[in-house]
This record gives C-alpha cells, structure tokens and sequence, in this order.
C-alpha cells in the first residue's frame, strides 16, 4: 500500500467522499437521462475539485514546465460546467447531443493535447511513426469492438441520433487509448511518473465512455454507476499527474529529453494490438462470422502495420547512419583535440586513448587506438601517486592530478576529470597538461608565502602557521635591528640588503629545524619557537649574541645588534601574541637596545628614570656576581665578574640593562671603575691565588679614555697580579669603541693584563683580529657555532678553531655548555677551559671560596 501513501491526502480525500457522494446520489438518479441527475452534480464537484488542483499546481510552477498541463485544467473547468448543464436541464430519455454534451466532449478530449506537448518533450520524437501507432491501436479497439458485435451500434428502438451518441461514445474510447498509449508509452524521466499517471487517467476515461455507452444501450443503475465511478478515478488521477510533474522544466539538453519508456504505457499499446487476434481466435473457435465492417477494419490494421513496419526499418537504417556520422565526428573531434581522452575499466586497464592521451601518458610504439589495451593506467604514474589514483578511483572521484614520466625523463603533470555511467563499467578521463600551470601556481604560492629577499617565510606563512594546532607550547620573537639606518644611510641600499640576507642566515644557526624564521619587514624578523617562554628567551639571547657580531658587506663593516620581545603563543591566537611580542621589542629598545624583553615584564623601558646608579655604587645596592669557568679535571681556573644591581623597585637588574641605565645617566665610566675595582679585590682575597678573574667591556659602553689608568688603579688597590685580570672584548667592541681603545688594550697588555677576545669565531677576519691585537684567551660561544641540538656539528667547528688558536699559543674557552653533551664535546674538542650553565654560574665570590678545595671536583648543575 506504499503507493496509495504517495497519494496526496487532498486527493485521497475528494476520492473518498466522492464514492459517499456517489453512493448517495446514484439510486435517486434516473439511469435513462430523465428527471434529476443528482450524480452529475457529484461529478461537477469532483471535475471542480480536480480544476482548483491543476490551477493551484500550475502557479508554482515555471512557464515551461506548465505550459502541457493547461489543457486538462481547463478540460476539467468544461467538464464541471457540462454536468451542471446536464443536471440543471434534464431531459427526455436519451435525447441524444445536446449542449452538454458538447462541452462535454471537447473537455474530455483535453488530455490528448497534454500527450501530444508531453511527446515533444522527448528528444527526436517520430511522429509519423507515433500517428501510424495510434491509427493501429484506435482501429483495433474498433475491430474489437464489431468483432465481438457488442451492441453499442444498434440500440433496440433507438432515434439515429441515440444510435450516433452510442458510437461517439465507443469511438472516443478507443481514440483517447490509441492517442494517449502511443503519445505517453515513450517520454523524459523527469515526466514518467506524471506521463503514466496521465495513461491511467485516459483509460479510466475509456472506460467511463464504455460504460456510458452500456448505459444508452440498457439503462441501469450499475452500469452508472460504474460510469461515475470511472470518471471520478479519472478526473483526480488527471490532477495526481500534474501533482506528480516537475516544477521546474528539465531543459533541452541531451540526457534530460532522452526517451524513457513507460510499462504502464507500453502494456496498455500491446494489449490494445494483442485484442484484435485474440478476438478473431474467439470468434473462429466459435464458428461466429465477421460482418464486412470488421473486415475491412482488420484489413486496415494489417495495412497499418506494414506502414509502421515501413517506417520502422527506416528509422533503423537513419539512426544506423546517424551512429555512423556520430562516430566520424566523435573521431574527428577526439584526434584533433588538444586535451586526452581515454577510456578505462573498472581495473583502470585502458580499453581506448586519443592521440593527445598517448601522447600525455607516454605511450610510444604503434599509434593505432587499440594498441594499448592491456596497459594498466596506474603503471604509467609516478610509483608515488599509484595508490592514491588507485583509491581515488576507487571512492569515485571526479576529478584528481597525478603525474607520468615521459621517454625524457621528465615528470609531467596531468589535470583529470572522469566520469562513470552507473553500471557500464567503463570510465572516460579527461587529460590536460597542466605541468606549466601548476608550476606558476607553486610559484605563485611561493612568493604570497615567502621574502623574495631573504627566501624566508613572511607576515602571512608565520600569522598562517600561528593558527596551525600545536602539540605543545609555542613562543613567538619578534626581533628588529639596531642600527640598521645607519647601513642603508652610509654603505647603501644593497649593502642593506646584504645585511639582511646575513642576518638570515645567522638566525637559522641558533634555531632548530621546527622552529620558524620569518622575515616581516624592512629589518624586521620573527621566530615561532617551539617550547616554552623560557626557552624562547633562551633563544633570544642567542639572537641578541649572534647578531651582535659585526657584519661586513664589501669594503665596509658594521656593529649592528638587535633587540628582541618574547610572547606565549596561547589560545588568545596568533595576532595577541604577536602583539604583546611587539609591545615587549619596544620595550627592549628603550631599555637600551641589544637586549631581551619578555610579554607582561614589569621592568619598565627605563630603570634609570627613577633611580641613581653612582648612588647604587655608593651604597652597595650594586654588588658582584660571578660565573666559573674550569679546567677539565673540573677545577676552576677563572672567574666571569658581573654586576648586579638590586633594585628596590624592579628587582635584580644586571647585562644590558644595567649598562643601558648607567649610558642614560653618564654613568658607565664609573660603572666600568666600579667593575675592575671590586673584580680585582673579590679575586684577591680568594685562598687560590691561581684563579683569574675576566671583565668584560660591554660594546658600546666601553669608556676609553682612563681605562689603562682605570685598570692599573685597581690592581694596584688590590694587589692582585697583572696577570690573573682578564679583559674581555668583543668584535663588536672594537668597531664601536673610538680608535683610542687598541692603544690602550695594548698598554694594559704590556702591564701583565690578558686580553680575551669574547664570541670568537662569529665575526668575518678571525686571522685580522689575532694580527691586529696579541690575544690572549678565546672564548666560543658553543652553541652558535652549528643549528641547535647538533651538538657534533659544533664540536667540529671547535675543534679547527682550538687548532688555529693553539698555534698561535692562545687559551681557548668553551663558553655556554648547557648540557653534559655539550661539556663532553668541548673536552674531545681540547679547550682549555668551560663555562655555562652547567657549571657553576651567578655566585657570590663567598660560594666560589667554598668551591676552590683541591680535593673537591667541580660540581654540575
């Protein structure tokens, strides 16, 4: 019963109180057309319920899609006003046509134009091949009809215009099944439902004309009965299939007006044919004679279906030939096509291959099309895209890119869209080149994402990999170049350039591989570090001291720094990190340049704004920290003297912020006193009188003039021996330092002092530098002399620069050893001494007095 659910409620309904109405109104209806026919006023309410659904219908509908259905509407409109007609004028028994009757007829006949507007949907429709079936099967019924001499001609005692009703009736019968069966057997799939919910409407109307014509020939009840019931079924199974009809028109294209048969349709047309011999069988069996009229109705059917037969094997022998030229065109056009087409089979073996597709997928040897039919498709790909075409295939996928090798070697990229008619199992591809497209696609891509400068990612990959899920906590830098200006204002732009391509390169040494460096602007540069805050500002100070070094572009050298702001990437995303990592670099930049600031630090851009640091000498709120470095029996051999300002408002403020504050208030000469005078002292009182102390001379903030003095000042103070004070210096030192500073490096020389050359091995002229000033003592920065983690890499390179430096009989120092790998590869290495965080670092000289027992090794951190 799942089809009479399909059926609206609205029509179940009107069906239902029909047969009540019916029911009712049928036994006090004169069944010989005299008196009151109250069950023709049933019926004008059915034929009006049946006109308001067509109408109703038919609005929401577009133009084209309506434009079959308005017959019937308007048939069903004639149809209500005939039975009002016939049932507020009754006549005389069977008083033959009347006005009625007319409007009658041509209502009924409404939904033989709905066929023919339905037949011209369907692509190539034959009409003469369609009017020729019709003719058949209305010419068959008619046989049938008079073969089986059913009294529907000769009504006893009937007028001649009752006689001429009777035959209408039974002639409209089988003109309405010959004209709909043949009309509507073939149409869209789109219009099969509705088409043959139309076939079934015109045969209930046959029937009703059938009956009514048994009702002229012998009056009852019954027969009415069934007349009325039939009409009913046929008026709203004619609104059912505009109900069932497409709003919307399938358009003209090739697949949409394709022919579709229609069972209910091609039953009805083959019942209809099958009539006629059945019924002439009936007759011989029953030694019954033909009368004149059926014979030459049969003899018309036969006449009729050598015609149709006719015109058949002409339609046969046109659609032969249209296959034929369809071919040639479709060769023609597949050959001369620029693009491939090939066809394959469920196992992507390749059953056809145009000359461009051969070409394209590499195919050599005989050209001929078939030529290649045990070739596999995916035999012919790169091995790296065979089973991912394989699946893709496989899940129906339209379209996909892979790649094949050509005979030269080459990869070359194909675009395919294919399509897959349900259940052919075949598969039609359709290849085009696209190697050149997609390449200026990836160059394109490339450049959005990428610095055309420095080849380092931009703005838009580091904010796009910002938004990327992390496993982990991530950090974001953003570092800008100090003094930059000055390089584009005296060397030039392209000198600039240089620089920055340097600074590139330098920063890829001090990060890992799943780190990213980006550049986002003019000198501007960004690092997404992978790990914590900690480790970020870790890797920032490896940033400020790697870029610290000076830099040379051509004839020229430059002591350019950078200053660096540090920000948590959290769940606020990309776009707050990096600015609390901007809000950190200005930060840093006030603070004095060349240093480290962290997102959320309270120390503010300006420690010397509300302080003063001689006064913080004087008082003792500046006091000396120490790192040690060892030998490698573990004893310490030398001290790194830092100062350290306690701050009663900010806390513990040592390195670039403490010389920052003093250069802003003048006071970094007496900074610099301070220094040597309490290093010297410290180290003086130790109970081991071979332990050297180093004091570096920050860059730029060196005061030249009085530093032999300076120097000669404190050890006289102290007591202490020329040569266990080291001066430490930088590259970086002596390029930003006035040319006063080698005279007086030399002068403390000649005293006993050793100098100490600090980030040895960073800079451009390592040979220069050991001309130019008698060295002493080395230090490298361990971990910038390879990528982060490659600890052997590094040992390499330590290990050519403690040979260089041995021969020139200089101590060598391993400065920032971390990790016990990093400690074990500066001993393979052969230096002299180490220093980092692994050791022991930022000690009061009290705890190094604790630590300088013979006995005792050197602890680790």
């Amino acid at each position: 019963m799942s089809w009479l659910r399909s059926v609206p409620a609205r029509i179940r309904w009107t069906l239902a109180l029909a047969l009540v109405g019916l029911g009712v109104a049928v036994p006090f209806s004169s069944p010989d057309g005299t008196g009151m026919q109250w069950d023709e006023l049933v019926l004008a309410g059915v034929a009006a319920s049946a006109a308001w659904t067509f109408v109703g219908r038919l609005r929401t509908m577009d133009a084209a899609a309506a434009r079959p259905w308005w017959p019937p509407a308007v048939g069903a409109a004639m149809f209500a006003l005939a039975q009002l007609l016939a049932a507020a004028f009754p006549g005389p028994e069977f008083d033959g046509f009347g006005a009625d009757d007319v409007v009658l007829f041509l209502g009924a006949s409404s939904p033989l134009i709905t066929c023919f507007l339905l037949a011209r949907r369907v692509s190539r429709t034959r009409w003469p091949a369609l009017l020729v079936d019709g003719a058949v099967v209305t010419v068959s019924l008619l046989v049938v009809t008079e073969v089986l001499r059913a009294p529907i001609v000769q009504p006893m005692d009937a007028p001649d215009d009752v006689r001429t009703l009777v035959l209408a009736y039974g002639a409209y019968a089988a003109i309405m099944l010959g004209g709909a069966g043949a009309l509507c057997t073939v149409s869209t799939a789109a219009l099969r439902r509705a088409a043959t919910t139309l076939i079934g409407a015109v045969a209930c109307q046959a029937a009703a004309a059938g009956a009514e014509a048994m009702a002229i020939v012998s009056p009852s009840p019954g027969w009415t009965a069934a007349s009325d019931v039939a009409v009913t079924v046929a008026l709203l199974a004619s609104a059912l299939a505009v109900l069932r009809a497409p709003e919307r028109s399938e358009g003209r294209g090739v697949r949409a007006t394709a022919p579709v048969v229609s069972p209910v349709g091609m039953a009805l047309v083959i019942a209809a044919m099958l009539s006629l011999p059945v019924s002439i069988t009936l007759m011989e069996l029953r030694g019954l004679d033909h009368s004149l009229l059926a014979e030459a109705g049969m003899a018309t059917v036969f006449c009729l279906m050598a015609l149709r037969l006719v015109l058949r094997i002409r339609e046969d022998g046109q659609v032969t030939e249209d296959l034929v030229r369809n071919e040639e065109d479709f060769r023609d056009l597949v050959e001369s096509s620029s693009d491939g087409i090939a066809i394959v089979d469920d196992d992507l073996h390749l059953l056809f291959t145009s000359p461009a597709a051969r070409r394209l997928l590499g195919l050599t040897g005989d050209s001929h099309r078939d030529s290649h039919r045990d070739v596999n498709l995916l035999d012919l790909l790169v091995p790296e895209d065979q089973d991912l075409v394989g699946s893709a295939f496989a899940a129906g996928a339209g379209e996909l890119h892979f790649r094949v090798v050509r005979e030269d070697g080459a990869a070359r990229e194909l675009e395919v869209n294919s399509s897959e008619r349900p259940g052919s199992g075949r598969r039609v591809l359709y290849l085009r080149d696209v190697t050149t497209r997609r390449r200026r696609e990836r160059e394109l891509e490339r450049m959005a994402y990428t610095d055309h400068l420095t080849a380092l990612p931009n703005r838009a990959q580091l904010f796009e990999e910002m938004a990327m899920p992390a496993l982990g906590p991530r950090c974001l830098l953003v570092l800008d170049m100090d003094g930059f200006k000055a390089v584009n204002d005296v060397a030039g732009h392209e000198a600039g350039d240089q620089l920055l391509v340097e600074v590139a390169r330098r920063l890829h040494t001090v990060v890992r591989e799943d780190d990213l460096v980006a550049r986002l602007g003019g000198d501007e540069f960004a690092v997404l570090v992978t790990g914590t805050v900690a480790e970020g500002e870790e890797v920032a100070q490896r940033v400020v001291d790697v870029l610290a070094m000076p830099h040379r572009t051509g004839e020229w050298a430059f002591a350019v720094g950078a200053s660096v702001g540090v920000a948590a990437l959290g769940v606020a995303g990309g776009q707050v990190a990096f600015r609390e990592a901007d809000v950190a670099l200005r930060a840093a930049k006030a603070a004095g340049k060349g240093c480290v600031r962290l997102a959320h630090d309270e120390l503010p851009a300006a420690v010397a704004a509300d302080s003063d640091l001689r006064t913080a000498l004087a008082d003792g709120s500046v006091h000396l920290r120490v790192d040690a470095a060892s030998r490698a029996d573990g004893r310490i051999d030398m001290l790194h003297a830092v100062p350290v300002w306690q701050h009663p408002l900010h806390g513990r403020v040592r390195g670039q912020d403490l010389w920052g504050a003093a250069e802003r208030q003048g006071a970094s000469g007496a900074l610099q006193e301070w220094l040597l005078r309490n290093a010297c002292s410290a180290v003086a009182g130790l109970p081991d009188e071979d332990v050297a102390v180093a004091v570096s001379l920050p860059a730029g903030h060196v005061t030249t003039e009085g530093l032999a003095e300076q120097v000669a000042d404190a050890l006289a103070c102290s007591g202490l021996a020329p040569s266990r004070l080291v001066l430490s210096i930088t590259e970086e030192t002596l390029l930003t330092s006035s040319a006063a500073l080698v005279p007086a490096l030399e002068a403390t020389r000649a005293s006993g002092v050793r100098l100490c050359m600090d980030n040895y091995g960073m800079g451009h002229s390592l040979f220069a530098l050991l001309a130019r000033i008698p060295l002493d003592v080395v230090r490298v920065d361990v971990p910038a002399l390879a990528g982060r983690d490659d600890t052997e890499r590094a040992r390499q390179v330590l290990t050519a620069i403690v040979n260089t430096t041995t021969s020139f009989e200089v101590t060598t120092i391993a400065g920032g050893v971390s990790s016990t790998e990093m400690l074990e590869a500066a001993e393979a290495a052969g230096v002299g001494l180490v220093h980092g965080r692994l050791l022991p670092h930022d000690l009061t000289i009290d705890a190094v007095a604790d630590l300088l027992d013979p006995a005792e090794p050197l602890p680790t951190a």
